[in-house]
């Protein structure tokens, strides 16, 4: 199972250094943010990732009702980024305490290894991520990136693992995100990236110009999960 795509967003377009537009800070002013509890009706967040996922990309008929709503949906948080009445981005948090997310992205990420050191009630899976085609720009990202930190440091989480096709690794990278795991290949040869987020890595969420770097409260605790990560996968090194 992969992480469904939310098409093309520029990465040069994420970066610190550019400035922010006049459009871009009252678009800012006029997102909210929503969480959906597990079970809760998705509303508007269903049709988000309809247009995305077959509107746009043209998935096949017969995965649609799964890629709009699942079973995974009735245990896990859902963040909705809103612009008015619509729904513009959204990501589906959950972690690894469940059996049914162990036995949907358990083998992909090889959770076992961290099963031996951690609880994995303490490592997060994002997933479902959605941007609406015409607000692919860096306040919208920001939001979505920053309220799902909050959140994992809310709960304490220590990782969150995310899996994405190859045009979208610079923007996970720019918020911190980084390969641990060489590309797991899908049928018919797609590489899809594993990638972590260590909560709290201080050092490298500067080093990547992340807006997370703000966010940071225990980078004790980060530099220890970082140094398990490394020992552990060497392709995280």
């Amino acid at each position: 199972m992969h992480q469904d795509n939310p098409a093309r967003i520029d990465p040069t377009s994420l970066q610190r250094s550019v400035p922010a537009a006049t459009g871009d800070q009252h678009l800012s002013a006029e997102l909210h943010v929503r969480w959906i509890a597990a079970g809760e009706n998705l509303g508007d967040v269903q049709r988000l990732r309809r247009d995305v996922y077959f509107h746009e990309q043209g998935g096949p008929y017969s995965d649609r009702s799964k890629r709009i709503a699942d079973g995974l949906d009735a245990c896990g948080a859902t963040l909705a980024i809103h612009k008015g009445a619509d729904t513009i981005a959204t990501l589906r948090l959950h972690d690894f305490g469940p059996s049914a997310v162990q036995v949907e992205y358990g083998s992909l990420f090889q959770i076992d290894h961290f099963a031996q050191s951690w609880p994995l009630d303490k490592v997060a899976v994002g997933t479902r991520f959605a941007v609406q085609a015409d607000h692919r720009v860096k306040p919208v990202m920001d939001r979505l990136m920053e309220e799902t930190y909050r959140r994992l440091l809310n709960i304490r989480m220590r990782f969150c693992l995310i899996a994405c096709e190859p045009y979208l690794h610079d923007v996970f990278e720019y918020y911190g995100f980084h390969e641990y795991l060489p590309p797991a290949i899908l049928p018919g040869g797609t590489g899809l990236l594993r990638m972590v987020l260590v909560m709290e890595d201080s050092p490298h969420l500067l080093e990547c110009g992340s807006p997370l770097y703000n966010l940071v409260n225990d980078a004790e605790s980060g530099a220890a999960a970082k140094a398990w990560l490394t020992r552990t996968f060497s392709h995280a090194g």
